[in-house]
């Protein structure tokens, strides 16, 4: 099972928003408009994948993908 997000940069930041209803119930839980490091390694332990939701496209990235760009 698959999250969407999408990353954007944010005053030289990059912020993962979360974008399907489950991504956004994990923001909500987390008390958060945006997914942290933490947060994402918390999705991961739980066996879900996540997908970038681009402009036009759809990609699959990984947890270590995320982990190299979001800080």
């Amino acid at each position: 099972m698959k999250i969407t997000i999408q990353l954007r940069g944010v005053y030289g930041t990059i912020k993962v928003y979360p974008v399907c209803n489950r991504a956004k119930a994990f923001a909500s839980i987390a008390g958060a408009s945006t997914l942290t490091r933490n947060v994402l390694q918390h999705i991961d332990a739980l066996g879900y994948g996540f997908e970038n939701q681009a402009i036009s496209t759809v990609e699959t990235v990984s947890l270590e993908q995320l982990e190299r760009i979001v800080t």
